[in-house]
């Protein structure tokens, strides 16, 4: 075989697999709204999924480093609920039993990595004590996640190994999405929250975790259901897609990011990842678009 047509032959492949990776066409109004004013130099990634065909539905930019924000929450929580189990009590402290192996700067509190203006004054000192302390994780998780509490997200991390310490927590996490098979190039995690403006994620990545935890039932019950609780009360709360959405929101001044589970009219669950970095629109119509988005793209 002559190299041109390896040359063509590797090229049909390529094609045959953008094509699998993207099986429907965009509609025509969600090719308009990326560019439409505030939305033209943005950089967008979207994964939607039908969990029960396995189909993939949509695809943008599947594979491209994205800032999640606290999205990033959602692989923090999968590990720790994973490694530690639902029923595992938090205890009082993260510190190690020798606290003086421990100096204050290891102990859960000030990221220098986080953008200040994105910090609450609560970080200014460092936190010995975990908050919720007592409870079982799941429920701890389910706070979290609906709430999107950075404090609690950050515990965790401390909390998945013996160390006590941000670094071992953080090569935990991406350990154990290794060996789930998840793909983690392109990860980059500086906390375990996503306060860090360095963080970086790909839709693909997010993707792959929901549907390693689509069984889990603490992890989808700490998911904010939309129109009804958490960070999401007031998204989707006047369309048909009230109270059939369980999604983890990811925000600050430069992202606006949304991730989880649908159910469709069909009767199928489809899991969605939407990803949007430096958007110039104003938020309050970032998200009045990309719900529009939603009811467009899920069935």
């Amino acid at each position: 075989m002559t190299s041109k047509c390896l040359f063509l032959c590797a090229l049909l492949t390529v094609s045959a697999t953008v094509c699998d990776a993207q099986s429907r066409k965009l509609p025509d109004k969600f090719e308009q709204w990326l560019e439409s004013p505030g939305m033209r130099h943005a950089s967008v990634a979207l994964e939607m999924v039908d969990l029960t065909t396995g189909e993939t539905c949509y695809a943008i930019d599947v594979q491209r480093a994205m800032q999640p924000a606290s999205l990033l929450k959602l692989v923090t929580t999968a590990t720790a609920l994973r490694m530690l189990g639902g029923d595992y009590l938090l205890p009082d402290t993260i510190c190690p039993t020798d606290t003086t192996k421990s100096p204050l700067p290891e102990l859960i509190g000030y990221n220098p990595d986080w953008m200040i203006e994105d910090v609450a004054s609560s970080y200014a000192e460092a936190l010995e004590e975990i908050p919720d302390a007592g409870i079982e994780l799941r429920e701890y998780v389910k706070r979290t996640n609906e709430k999107s509490l950075n404090v609690h997200a950050e515990a965790l991390v401390y909390l998945l190994s013996p160390e006590r310490t941000l670094a071992a927590g953080l090569d935990t996490i991406r350990h154990y999405l290794d060996s789930c098979g998840i793909e983690t190039e392109a990860l980059v995690m500086y906390d375990g929250c996503g306060l860090a403006p360095a963080d970086r994620i790909t839709a693909h990545l997010m993707t792959q975790l929901l549907a390693e935890m689509q069984h889990d039932e603490d992890f989808c019950n700490s998911l904010a259901v939309a129109g009804v609780s958490g960070t999401v009360n007031y998204f989707l709360k006047a369309s048909r897609l009230c109270g059939k959405a369980r999604l983890k929101t990811g925000t600050t001044k430069s992202v606006v990011a949304y991730a989880g589970y649908v159910d469709g009219s069909d009767g199928h669950t489809y899991s969605i990842v939407l990803i949007v970095n430096s958007a110039t629109a104003p938020l309050t119509d970032m998200r009045r678009n990309i719900e529009k988005m939603f009811n467009l793209l899920i069935p």
